[in-house]
C-alpha cells in the first residue's frame, strides 16, 4: 500500500467522503491501513466571515476510536457509548446522522469533562496537529468573539488516515489530511437606556409626559423605529430601559419629540441625542427638563412603530413588516 500522503478537504457536510461501510464497522475505502502511520490535520477557514483571519480559534481534538489495519473500529473506553452507533454504520448513513453521532460525542466531553488529546490553535485563518495516530476523532473548535459578533462551531468527526474514493476514485489512503471549520456568526447585542431629568414640576396639574422617538440604524439600515414614553407625578430622575436588545455597533438616535405640557428643555440639555450599541453593555442618553412656566392644555397620543426583520432559514435577510400600536394618556395641564 503506498503511503502517498494526499490531501483532500473535510467537513462534516461531506463526512461519508471519509466513512461508509462495506459491513457493520468497517470503514470504506482500501484495506491495509497502516495503523503506525503518524497522521497530521491542517486547518483552514474560508473567507466567508472575513474578520475570523484576524481572531485566533482554539480547536480541540478527542480520539474517539481506534481504526485498525483491517480498516474497523474499536471504540475508545471513554466513548463506549458510541459503539452501537459506530457499527450501525452503512452505505446509507447520511450527513446528518454523523452530525447527531457528532453531537452526542461533544456531549460526553462535556459531561465527563474528557481533556483533549490534542489542542492547536488557528492563527491567520489556519493551523495544523502533527503527529496524530490514526483514529476517529471528534473536531470541536472554541467559540470566538469579536466587537460585533460570536462565532460558534459545528463539531464533527474526522477519520486519520482520510480517503477520498468517492469523490476521486483514488482508493489511497491519506495521512495528511486538510479540514475545515464550519462557523455561524451570531450577532452580539446591548441594550439602551433612556434617562429623564425634571428639576421643576407644576403639581397642581397632574402628571406630565415626556414622549421620545427611538431609531436605529445598522449597516445604512433602519432596523428599529418606535416611541416610548416616561411620566413624572414630582422632580426627580427617571430611567426607562428598553426590552429591545440592539446589535453591537448598532447607531441608536433618540429624538425627544414632545416635552409635557408646559414644559421644556433645560438649557444645555440637546433634544436629539445619539449613541453607539456596544456588545454586553447599556448604552444610555439624558435629557432634562424644567417647568416653563407657561401653561397649555393638551393630552398626547404615543404611536409605536416596531420593524420586524423576516429572516430566512439560511439566515438571510428578507425584508420584514412596521407593526403599529396606539397608546393615549391625557395630562390635566390647565391653560
Amino acid at each position: 500500500m503506498s503511503r502517498e500522503r494526499r490531501k483532500g478537504i473535510v467537513l462534516a457536510a461531506v463526512l461519508l467522503l471519509f466513512l461508509a461501510a462495506v459491513r457493520p464497522g468497517v470503514v470504506y475505502g482500501a484495506p491495509g491501513i497502516e495503523a503506525e502511520e503518524p497522521c497530521s490535520i491542517t486547518f483552514g477557514l474560508d473567507s466567508t466571515y472575513e474578520e475570523l483571519a484576524a481572531i485566533e480559534i482554539p480547536v480541540q481534538l478527542y480520539r474517539v476510536a481506534e481504526v485498525r489495519t483491517d480498516s474497523t473500529y474499536q471504540v475508545l473506553p471513554s466513548y463506549e457509548r458510541l459503539s452501537e452507533r459506530l457499527l450501525s454504520i452503512d452505505a446509507s448513513t447520511t450527513a446528518e446522522t454523523w452530525a447527531d453521532i457528532a453531537q452526542e460525542a461533544a456531549q460526553m466531553v462535556q459531561d465527563s469533562a474528557q481533556e483533549p488529546d490534542k489542542i492547536l490553535t488557528l492563527t491567520d485563518a489556519k493551523g495544523s496537529a502533527e503527529d496524530l495516530p490514526t483514529g476517529l476523532y471528534l473536531v470541536e473548535a472554541q467559540p470566538v468573539e469579536s466587537a460585533e459578533y460570536l462565532y460558534t462551531f459545528t463539531p464533527y468527526l474526522l477519520q486519520l488516515p482520510g480517503n477520498t474514493y468517492q469523490e476521486s476514485g483514488d482508493d489511497v489512503w491519506d495521512y495528511a489530511v486538510e479540514a475545515g471549520l464550519k462557523p455561524e456568526q451570531n450577532a452580539r447585542t446591548g441594550r439602551l437606556r433612556i434617562d429623564k431629568t425634571l428639576t421643576s414640576y407644576n403639581a397642581t396639574f397632574g402628571g406630565a409626559s415626556f414622549i421620545f422617538q427611538v431609531e436605529a440604524v445598522k449597516d445604512n439600515a433602519l432596523i428599529y423605529s418606535d416611541v416610548v414614553s416616561l411620566v413624572f407625578e414630582e422632580t426627580g430622575t427617571k430611567g426607562l430601559l428598553l426590552e429591545k436588545e440592539f446589535p453591537a455597533g448598532t447607531t441608536v438616535t433618540v429624538t425627544e419629540v414632545y416635552s409635557g405640557a408646559g414644559y421644556q428643555a433645560s438649557a444645555g440639555s440637546s433634544l436629539v441625542q445619539s449613541v453607539q450599541i456596544t456588545a454586553m453593555q447599556t448604552a444610555a442618553v439624558s435629557f432634562q427638563n424644567e417647568y416653563s412656566g407657561r401653561l397649555s392644555g393638551g393630552g398626547s397620543v404615543v404611536n409605536h412603530f416596531l420593524y420586524e426583520e423576516t429572516v430566512t432559514q439560511d439566515g438571510e435577510a428578507a425584508g420584514g413588516t412596521w407593526d403599529v400600536r396606539q397608546e393615549a394618556s391625557s395630562e390635566a395641564e390647565g391653560v
